[in-house]
């Protein structure tokens, strides 16, 4: 498979649910994140009516979706929730999509999308353990493991 040439980040929007559901109902996706199995088509909708009437950025608990684009085509999702003292990241890529080095171009769009449009540079992130692929690509773009358990290993990028 071919390296991403640029990828786009724009906002989530109703007409990619489908593009999202395909990868909830994944269960190569879903084995780390999601609950670490499929959802079902409830759960789903449920995700992206939320992700549709976002809560003010400044809000403890806001989230913002993003659709990561290669040329036209949708290639992975960004999630970005606002915490406490940081905002968490977190990505999703379609198998077919994976060796390409996707989620390292999807990352490095939104460590320049997400500071400036939640207006802070403290960026989190939560990986479990045994998705070391993931773990690379943060510890590659100077994140650093903070802590964790059997169920999540914590990141942050300051």
């Amino acid at each position: 498979m071919s390296r991403p040439h640029s990828i786009t980040l724009r906002p989530f929007r109703d007409a990619d649910t489908e593009f999202f559901a395909s990868m909830a109902s994944d269960e190569l996706v879903t084995r780390f994140i999601g609950y670490g199995k499929p959802w079902d088509r409830q759960t789903i909708d449920t995700c992206v009516q939320g992700a549709l009437r976002p809560a003010p950025l400044d809000t403890v608990g806001a989230s913002r979706w993003f659709v990561a684009s290669e040329a036209t085509e949708a290639v992975g999702i960004v999630f970005s929730t606002r915490q406490e003292n940081s905002v968490e990241v977190g990505y999703w890529v379609p198998s077919e999509q994976w060796g390409r080095g996707v989620a390292g171009a999807m990352l490095d769009s939104a460590l320049i999308t997400i500071p400036a449009a939640y207006k802070i540079t403290k960026i989190s992130a939560s990986v479990a353990p045994a998705n070391t692929a993931s773990a690379k690509v943060l510890t590659r773009r100077g994140f650093k493991r903070v802590s964790g358990d059997e169920v999540l290993d914590h990141y942050t990028l300051n």
